[in-house]
């Protein structure tokens, strides 16, 4: 017979020292959703990340190319692709390939006139240093995007985040 307390009642030892095995596979469940779900968010997260740095870089280099107009005249050509940024001046005073300081993110627009190859093209010029028309460029992939959109007479720009790049 067991000990007995002294009330009479037996004192039962436990049989179980260490974890049983349902409970180590729900650990490793939960272990395993947290490795497969963290990694893709934080692939989302950088994306998006890098969809606002070449939506930045290019209002930057969209507001170099009037000032170039307004100090030399002609016009400037903005050009974006995936990974690079350059501008290009008529009279070859100002602008140049800013090389892979941007991003390279997937880069859209809704003016066919906009488009050149696997990315955009804008030119400013005139008196004000405005662009050629006002539209909108989108960087960024399907699931969510920078916009920026740029007025027709001024060439200014305003970012904003959208849900779906056309």
């Amino acid at each position: 017979m067991g000990r007995r307390t002294h009330t009479g009642v037996p004192i039962r030892a436990s049989r179980s020292s260490g974890y049983s095995l349902i409970e180590l596979l729900i650990v490793l469940a939960v272990l395993a959703i947290c490795l497969v779900v963290g990694p893709l968010s934080l692939n989302h997260g950088l994306r998006a990340q890098e969809a606002r740095g070449a939506a930045q870089t290019w209002q930057a280099a969209a507001a170099w190319a009037q000032v170039g107009v307004l100090w030399h005249g002609g016009a400037v050509r903005l050009s974006y692709t995936p990974g690079s940024l350059a501008l290009s001046q008529d009279f070859g005073l100002c602008g140049g390939d800013l090389g892979s300081s941007t991003p390279p993110v997937l880069a859209t627009t809704n003016l066919p006139r906009w488009r050149e190859g696997a990315g955009v093209a804008v030119k400013f010029g005139g008196a004000l240093g405005s662009p050629d028309g006002g539209g909108s460029l989108f960087f960024g992939a399907l699931e969510g995007a920078y916009r920026v959109t740029v007025r027709p007479e001024s060439g200014l720009t305003l970012r904003t985040r959208v849900e779906l790049a056309p």
